[in-house]
């Protein structure tokens, strides 16, 4: 009798709208985070923004979600009114993602969330953000680098939390990253620890919930995977999805 291999966990990566870049308007995600799943040992299914949210019986397929990067989280999501240096934002996806981000925290459903989506993630559970870090005086730092740079260049070091999930994924405690950003974690959600900061100013680079459960960095890490803590970091991620989907 044959084998049958292990099902590999499914993770759901959402999608976002592109109607400025094309006519039709269309949806993209980033291929280098399905990549870098893939890679991990995970199959990936995409969730587009709709009216209705992401259906229950596709959640109950999932075991693990992954919010990427994008655009500005809108401010009203936090209470706040806009502030010069806040740049495009998408409601629609905000719906979306916020949604998703509480479901899966409430349904115990591992949760990986990278640049925005650590923001995401941030505000759904309570915390807010700095609309623009040097408008809103969070540090002299530029934390978006140059795009003629390329998406993997090493930016700066970040300092992680010894004794956290995020320092034993990474096994290591100081790790050099990309940063993409203008906007960071300004008060912390409820329920959520840091677990990296950047030297000097102190921005937030990584949260995680205690149980390892939610787990997020500022920096990107599918553009950094020719890095063995970028690959250890997307490995951690999807072995939490398997060990759910044998005990669930």
């Amino acid at each position: 009798m044959s084998h049958q291999p292990e099902p590999r966990p499914l993770i759901g990566v959402t999608a976002r709208n592109r109607p400025k870049q094309a006519i039709p308007p269309y949806l993209a995600v980033n291929s280098s985070y399905v990549r870098a799943l893939q890679a991990a040992g995970a199959d990936v299914v995409v969730l587009p923004p709709g009216p209705h949210g992401v259906p229950a019986a596709l959640l109950d397929l999932l075991d693990g979600v992954l919010l990427p990067g994008g655009v500005d989280v809108d401010p009203a999501e936090y209470g706040e009114s806009p502030r010069e240096g806040l740049m495009g934002v998408d409601t629609e996806l905000d719906a979306h993602e916020l949604a998703l981000a509480r479901t899966a925290y409430e349904r115990r459903l591992p949760l990986f969330g990278i640049c925005r989506g650590q923001q995401v993630v941030n505000v759904a559970l309570g915390g807010t953000l700095y609309q623009d870090l040097a408008r809103d005086g969070a540090t002299d730092r530029v934390h978006a680098s140059a795009k003629e740079l390329g998406r993997d260049h090493v930016a700066h070091e970040i300092e992680v939390t010894p004794g956290s999930h995020l320092h034993a994924a990474l096994g290591a405690g100081r790790v050099g990253v990309n940063s993409h950003h203008h906007q960071a974690v300004r008060r912390v959600a409820p329920g959520l620890l840091v677990t990296a900061v950047s030297p000097g100013d102190d921005i937030v680079e990584g949260l995680e919930s205690e149980d390892g459960l939610v787990l997020t960095v500022q920096c990107h890490p599918e553009e950094m995977t020719s890095h063995a803590w970028a690959r250890r970091l997307f490995g951690a991620f999807v072995e939490i999805a398997a060990s759910r989907r044998v005990t669930a």
